[in-house]
């Protein structure tokens, strides 16, 4: 399936393999923003048809709030209910930061951008 883009200020794309769905963020996920990651986040950890793996790629995101952190503890909760995993990948340094400092470190699976996210880049020649 081709990545789709979710309107709004960040940029959310959504890339659904038969192994995962990937959910790549940029810009910033704060209070006027969390909306539209959040009802895709939803659709992916919930829907009866989306793969068992939710993979969060957040290399590119800017700048994450509490509100963005509550977002996330809830897909993970959503996830778990529905007998998903949540990843969470490659997050910026802000953002290791406030996962931390809140002890939230300690409840995802967190990996270093590797084989779950797409690559961006085209194939060197």
């Amino acid at each position: 399936m081709n990545p789709t883009d979710a309107p709004g200020p960040q940029n959310v794309t959504v890339l659904t393999r038969p192994d995962a769905t990937l959910i790549t963020l940029s810009g910033d996920m704060d209070l006027d923003h969390v909306a539209a990651f959040h009802s895709v986040l939803s659709a992916a950890c919930t829907g009866t048809r989306a793969p068992a793996r939710v993979v969060v790629d957040l290399g590119r995101l800017a700048f994450c709030d509490s509100t963005g952190l509550n977002a996330l503890l809830q897909a993970r909760l959503m996830c778990v209910e529905s007998g998903r995993t949540l990843v969470l990948a490659n997050p910026a340094p802000q953002l290791s930061r406030l996962l931390s400092i809140t002890g939230a470190d300690t409840v995802f699976e967190i990996t270093g951008l590797a084989a779950d996210t797409p690559d961006p880049s085209p194939p060197a020649l």
